[in-house]
């Protein structure tokens, strides 16, 4: 069998020879644990892969599941700056309109205050004519009374 030198610090193996050279024994015994120990070897990197694998499937799945959120998360921020700038497009109608609308109450009230107050001018001006005409009435009552007294008297 193969054997490590213990006063052999490069490592290397030693194989006991035989007549025509190394025993041949040693070497397919060698040959054959090294084999063994690069199978081992290659299915615990084959472990490892098929763990690291799974671990990028996951990760690639939580990218993916990530990376909707965000898509979800843009769409939902484009839906709210839309209806953002509609309700102040919205709003900014309404307060015209509003505005236009209290502008044409105000004419309008305008309008009838100005009529209104034409008319209560008009009123006056029939009551104070009304007055003058009673006051003119009753003067000449008075001084037809007065006259008919006069001439009862006389």
């Amino acid at each position: 069998m193969a054997k490590k030198d213990k006063n052999n610090k490069s490592g290397k193996v030693l194989f006991r020879t035989d007549l025509f050279g190394f025993c041949k024994e040693n070497v397919l015994a060698y040959l054959k644990n090294m084999d063994e120990a690069t199978a081992e070897q290659i299915k615990s990197r084959d472990a490892q892969i098929d763990t690291l694998n799974s671990e990028i499937a996951l990760l690639n799945s939580r990218i993916s599941d990530f990376e909707e959120c965000e898509n979800s998360l843009v769409l939902e921020r484009e839906l709210i700056s839309q209806t953002m700038i509609a309700a102040k497009e919205t709003a900014n109608k309404i307060i015209n309109d509003a505005r236009a609308d209290a502008a044409r109450e105000r004419a309008e009230l305008q309008q009838t205050y100005t009529a209104e107050i034409n008319k209560l001018a008009a009123i006056r001006n029939e009551i104070i004519q009304l007055r003058k005409f009673a006051a003119d009435a009753i003067r000449s009552f008075e001084q037809e009374l007065s006259a008919l007294e006069r001439s009862t008297f006389e």
